[in-house]
């Protein structure tokens, strides 16, 4: 009942956002569980798909700042719309390819495409926010939107090849069916977003009422060197923060069907209805994210979500049953997103609107250089046919991430930060 009032009292740009992140959630979800599956079909070994996915991430990492630049200039709806177009085509590309040229053009032109929507999506979103924690809010119903959709996608990734796949290539169908949801959500974004036009005066109106008008901008224009200097070591400490996460998520993530289908010799159909339950608990991981914030504050909340995921990780590890590995990954999966979620929105509520775009630019490089390393060495990893080592991988790169986060990030930035602090209730403020 609270979590539908918040919603109800967000801004009209941020409903329509989350209304077509829905289309955005399926389509990933079939692309996801399909793509793995179509490449060994087509007859590309695990070290080749290895190899193609760290590519993939290398070029999101080289072209993040570019684009986040350029995101300045021609506005970030017109970039989201342009990178799901990206996507579509791509996807298309892998449904008819049959070379590793042709599947690795078709992973460069994805890859951009994801690099548009990734370095723009949430800067967009938070635009259509008024306040930090609307922000979060948004960011918490928008992740949840999507892993509920991926979800659903999943599942129908895993037997609509049995309606539709009828030529023996694969999965070329489903990919076709798949680039044309693509299609259709950008079309959506496209004429239901709100422009971004006459909002970033309003913006800066109550930002100048807040910090004192005219007499306020002059302090501050004294002290611009200063605050470069600090938001150059501010994007470094963050940076490195991403590069540990990324490595973290692309133990698991990109190859989650691989391990579940060879690790127990599960079929396409019961690897898509476990997935399709990751979803699930990934959904309702999300929904509850900011209420873990608002009972435990950012203290607490980062040490039970980190050491949670770990030990969660190091059990999958293990050698267990496939009834009790299939539980765990579920909450694994609730758990781990209540990590990615918080991280990510509270990382880039930090920074302020106008140094969100160079900062989300800054953040794909870097965990776009973190996940191409863990993704080409899971790749390997797989070549020997273990599924069980990514696992605690996984472990020791999310230890790894809660020191740094514990010793770095939030001594300097959200401890000092008046508006991360936590009230007599355990409420965040966003009082300046």
């Amino acid at each position: 009942m609270i979590q539908s009032l918040q919603f109800l009292s967000l801004p009209s740009g941020v409903k329509r956002f989350l209304a077509t992140e829905s289309l955005y959630g399926l389509s990933i979800g079939m692309f996801t569980l399909i793509l793995n599956l179509h490449f060994i079909e087509m007859g590309i070994s695990e070290k080749q798909i290895g190899f193609i996915t760290s590519m993939g991430i290398l070029v999101m990492g080289i072209f993040a700042i570019p684009v986040s630049i350029l995101a300045k200039k021609t506005g970030r709806k017109k970039l989201l719309v342009s990178g799901i177009m990206s996507i579509a085509i791509g996807c298309s590309i892998f449904a008819f390819a049959e070379s590793f040229a042709f599947f690795f053009l078709a992973q460069f032109i994805v890859s951009i495409g994801l690099t548009l929507v990734e370095t723009t999506e949430i800067q967009l979103l938070f635009h259509y926010s008024r306040s930090k924690r609307e922000e979060t809010q948004a960011y918490s119903f928008l992740f949840a939107v999507f892993t509920a959709f991926t979800g659903a996608g999943t599942l129908l990734g895993g037997f609509l090849p049995n309606w539709i796949e009828l030529s023996g290539r694969g999965y070329q169908n489903t990919l076709i069916a798949t680039s044309f949801l693509f299609l259709l959500l950008a079309c959506a974004r496209g004429g239901l977003l709100p422009s971004e036009k006459g909002r970033e005066p309003l913006r800066q109106t109550e930002m100048e009422m807040k910090e004192g008008t005219a007499s306020k901008r002059k302090v501050l224009s004294q002290t611009k060197g200063k605050n470069s200097r600090n938001l150059q070591q501010k994007l470094l400490f963050f940076a490195v923060f991403s590069l540990i996460t990324g490595g973290a998520v692309s133990c698991l993530q990109p190859y989650l069907n691989l391990f579940i289908k060879f690790r127990f010799d599960f079929s396409n159909e019961a690897v898509s209805i476990l997935l399709a339950l990751n979803g699930l608990a990934l959904f309702i991981g999300s929904v509850f994210s900011p209420s873990m914030i608002d009972r435990f504050g950012i203290k607490k909340t980062f040490f039970y979500i980190y050491m949670v995921n770990s030990i969660l990780c190091l059990v999958l590890f293990l050698n267990i049953p496939a009834f009790f590995f299939s539980g765990l990954l579920l909450i694994r999966g609730g758990v781990f997103t209540m990590l990615t979620n918080l991280v990510d929105s509270l990382s880039m509520s930090s920074f302020k609107d106008e140094e969100r775009d160079l900062y989300a630019g800054v953040r794909a490089v870097f965990r776009s250089i973190g996940s191409a390393l863990a993704a080409f060495m899971i790749g390997t990893i797989l070549a020997g046919k273990n599924y069980t080592l990514p696992f605690l991988l996984a472990s020791l790169l999310l230890l790894l991430g809660y020191v740094y986060f514990a010793n770095v990030i939030r001594p300097k930035y959200f401890e000092t930060d008046p508006e991360f602090q936590t009230s007599s209730q355990g409420e965040i403020t966003n009082e300046c």
